[in-house]
């Protein structure tokens, strides 16, 4: 099964980096005269960069993985190849130290939880944040602190020139070869769906951000930009097999799940069950009619029907096809589009009831102009067409109890 849970975990971590920020005078590698300038800026990415295909990390996305939208050039204080603590390697900049980066000024933060990280060549001055107490169930302070940026605000936050409101903190642990790279300005928009998926987005330095000396970052390394990434289809759960054999095996009671990089918009509601199992589910807005799904028994001792994995079928109408949200929250469920053909059964209830014709096999495609749409606004996100999505799987008999 694959995995998205990092995108929790990402945001997590982001809090845990709070914890703690101080303002430590430790040996580095960093300038120690002249003003403070911008070696780089990252956003957050979400690439699986280096991730062999084959190997338990495929499908788990790298959400602390961050892309450069700016290198400083010529500057070999900049952060070029760095080790994560996993042992695989990324590159921030290029080895080549005439080269911007890659994505130069088109970066693309990764919804629906990016961030901005402005990299510099020393320290700054620690009152461009303030550190609040951490406060424990009762209200007492437990002897951590948290930084904070929401009084101080050191950079304007825009996406199609509207301004985002953010908070962040000042991190100046960390050098051009440490994970992540620093010291820095982590700047967050404190609700990043307020940019829609494909947002042309600048961060821009004030004047208040300065070193300890008091030299301002030069007018000339104050603006950057960047995007929202656009959404698009990540992934299905379970995923097409190679061969396409139908040997995927499902219970008549677990539905597909299509991951999206962005929450997915929200249809009608429709109710489920009866008594007991009476459930609600929200529908997506994906067409039914979009879904190609056919289906037939399966063979006698229970494996697949290789006649409908070649395409061979009963259509499922479209009317007893759902698609609809897996979960209402604004990182991972939200993301998931569940897929089923239990539009004339009992429906997903807390009890996960049939969603499936038990001891069938299906072949799922989709036709071409399936899509859905990303809540936070921006273009939809297309589903791939046949020539390149094709799930075909078999399902057992009913669980008896």
């Amino acid at each position: 099964m694959l995995d998205y849970r990092s995108t929790v975990v990402a945001a997590g971590a982001v809090m845990s980096t709070l914890l703690g920020c101080g303002d430590p005078d430790l040996p580095t590698d960093l300038r120690t005269s002249g003003p403070p300038n911008v070696t780089a800026v990252l956003v957050m990415s979400d690439l699986e960069t280096g991730i062999d295909p084959d190997s338990e990390k495929a499908g788990v996305l790298d959400r602390y993985l961050e892309e450069a939208t700016f290198c400083r050039l010529n500057d070999d204080k900049r952060p070029r190849l760095i080790g994560l603590q996993d042992g695989r390697t990324t590159e921030v900049c290029p080895d080549d130290l005439t080269m911007k980066a890659m994505n130069d000024g088109v970066a693309a933060g990764a919804p629906p939880v990016w961030f901005v990280r402005i990299v510099f060549d020393k320290l700054l001055d620690p009152s461009i944040e303030d550190l609040e107490p951490v406060l424990d169930q009762s209200g007492m302070p437990t002897g951590q602190v948290f930084g904070t940026l929401r009084a101080t605000q050191p950079v304007t936050l825009k996406c199609n020139d509207v301004d985002i409101a953010y908070d962040g903190y000042y991190v100046p642990n960390g050098n051009k070869e440490s994970w992540p790279v620093g010291p820095a300005l982590f700047i967050a928009p404190l609700a990043p769906t307020d940019a829609p998926t494909g947002a042309s987005c600048t961060v821009s330095i004030k004047e208040s951000v300065h070193s300890k000396a008091g030299q301002s970052v030069p007018s000339e390394q104050r603006n950057y930009s960047f995007r929202v990434r656009p959404m698009s289809f990540r992934f299905s759960d379970p995923a097409p097999a190679d061969p396409n054999d139908g040997s995927i095996t499902l219970t008549p009671t677990t539905p597909i799940d299509l991951f999206f990089t962005a929450a997915v918009t929200a249809g009608a509601t429709i109710t489920t069950g009866e008594g007991l199992e009476k459930s609600t589910i929200t529908l997506s807005d994906l067409d039914p009619a979009k879904v190609n799904l056919i289906s037939g028994p399966n063979q006698g001792n229970g494996s697949a029907n290789p006649a409908v994995c070649q395409g061979t079928g009963d259509p499922v109408p479209s009317a007893l096809i759902r698609t609809y949200l897996k979960g209402p929250d604004a990182t991972t469920t939200a993301l998931v589009v569940q897929l089923d053909a239990g539009g004339d059964l009992a429906g997903p209830t807390a009890q996960m009831d049939q969603v499936w014709e038990p001891r069938t096999t299906y072949l799922l495609t989709f036709a071409d102009g399936a899509v859905v749409t990303p809540r936070q606004g921006g273009d939809p996100a297309a589903l791939p067409g046949a020539g390149d999505f094709s799930l075909c799987f078999h399902t057992t008999a009913l669980p008896t109890n």
